[in-house]
């Protein structure tokens, strides 16, 4: 006798439901990527709270570091990258315990 359990537990299924953005959702984004001269790195979620924007190097060398104090909405920063050698490295923001990583290729 054959059991009816998969098509049992499918009846059971709730329907997909799309679940709003929280407030601790963070975004962050590194465009162009990737870039030889320029890069805008912009990012939400992080709102009232004291930031640190870093660019790490592959070995994680830090070097590039800013302290961002105000934020609103969204925060956008330009960085000239035409002082950094090409090769791979890592774009990071801290904020209390949260910390968000994104890779950046510069040519």
């Amino acid at each position: 006798m054959q059991s009816s359990l998969p098509a049992a537990a499918a009846k059971q299924q709730a329907p997909a439901r799309a679940v709003a953005p929280s407030s601790d959702d963070k975004n962050i984004l590194v465009y162009p990527n990737p870039s030889s001269d320029v890069v805008y790195v912009s990012f939400t979620g992080f709102e009232g709270r004291k930031t640190e924007l870093r660019l790490l190097n592959v070995i994680g060398t830090v070097v590039y570091r800013e302290t961002i104090t105000e934020l609103n909405n969204r925060f956008t920063r330009r960085l000239d990258l035409s002082r950094f050698a090409s090769g791979l490295y890592y774009v990071k923001i801290d904020s209390d315990n949260t910390s968000v990583m994104r890779k950046l290729v510069i040519r």
